[in-house]
């Protein structure tokens, strides 16, 4: 007999949180813990809330012995690059050090461990790349990924690892990424630089939610890369963003990377490539245009709803 699933969600405000919410609740019968730090947000009624503390990651072994997960996916991190590079301290124990209790946790519990890493476990020198490709960090913030990423290896906990990048995705708690970004810099209607030398395929988070759906029902474990149909340089995308959404594109302007002067280095030529997870798990990841079209849809309907 198939036992019912309790998925325990940590990290219940991102984008791509939402995603496996919104698809959780529309197309299965689990029951959903939501765990996050912020009691000021709206979650549906379907779901069971559990404030969580990331300054004591040991709290979360006693909140779910007492629910009992069998399911536990891990959207939580910190991964603004720059502040990764300033605070390494706190960067480390969000990335990974709540990854390990994670995973002593779902151990313990016999429950899947799912986590979320990302390309900047690369180097950004021969990309896109697959699973077999050998990380190579340049940023505090891919290192402490990768970190995560071993701790789950290690572990004895069953774990399953998704590296994602440029995700983008409705939010309906007010999370900017760079789609919102870019709208948000056209209607100010000034000149703005966008760097034209990072080459990656943005991913949507709903293709990233149907991922982990099929994950969870065929149990699979081991390491998948979600990435979007196209492989696009990061200035490309933006003037489509402003396509899509009759904004002025020549507004965006190219600058390079190494003329903003950030803390932390980019991997430039990234990427992840899909195959595994398209073939494997049946997720077809799509393209830019028609991402954006689901968004931008989505985020009428939803914007309708909320008033």
């Amino acid at each position: 007999m198939e036992i019912k699933h309790k998925i325990a969600i940590i990290g219940a405000t991102s984008k791509t949180a939402e995603a496996m919410i919104r698809l959780f609740i529309a197309e299965t019968d689990w029951d959903i813990l939501l765990c996050t730090a912020s009691t000021e947000y709206n979650f549906p009624k379907e779901v069971t809330v559990l404030t969580i503390d990331y300054e004591y990651p040991k709290q979360i072994r006693e909140l779910f012995l007492e629910h009992m997960p069998t399911v536990i996916i891990n959207t939580a991190a910190i991964t603004n690059v720059d502040a990764c590079e300033i605070d390494k301290k706190k960067s480390w124990n969000v990335n990974v050090t709540w990854a390990e209790q994670l995973c002593r946790t779902a151990a313990i519990l016999d429950a899947h461990f799912i986590h979320f890493s990302s390309d900047y476990v690369f180097d950004g020198k021969s990309g896109p790349y697959t699973e077999s490709d050998v990380p190579n960090p340049i940023s505090y913030y891919g290192k402490s990924k990768l970190a995560s990423e071993n701790a789950c290896k290690i572990s004895y906990a069953k774990t399953t690892i998704i590296r994602t990048n440029v995700v983008y995705g409705y939010s309906s708690h007010n999370k900017i990424d760079f789609v919102q970004w870019i709208i948000n810099m056209c209607e100010l209607n000034n000149s703005f630089g966008v760097v034209n030398d990072q080459l990656s395929n943005p991913t949507l988070t709903d293709d990233i939610a149907l991922g982990i759906k099929k994950i969870i029902e065929k149990k699979r474990t081991g390491l998948y890369h979600f990435g979007g149909l196209d492989f696009i340089n990061r200035i490309d995308f933006a003037k489509k963003i402003a396509e899509i959404y009759h904004l002025d594109d020549s507004l965006i302007q190219p600058i390079t990377t190494q003329s903003l002067n950030q803390k932390a280095k980019r991997p430039l030529q990234s990427g992840l490539i899909s195959l595994k997870a398209s073939t494997d798990l049946g997720v077809k990841f799509c393209g830019i245009e028609s991402g954006l079209i689901t968004l931008r849809h989505q985020m009428h309907v939803f914007s309708q709803y909320s008033k």
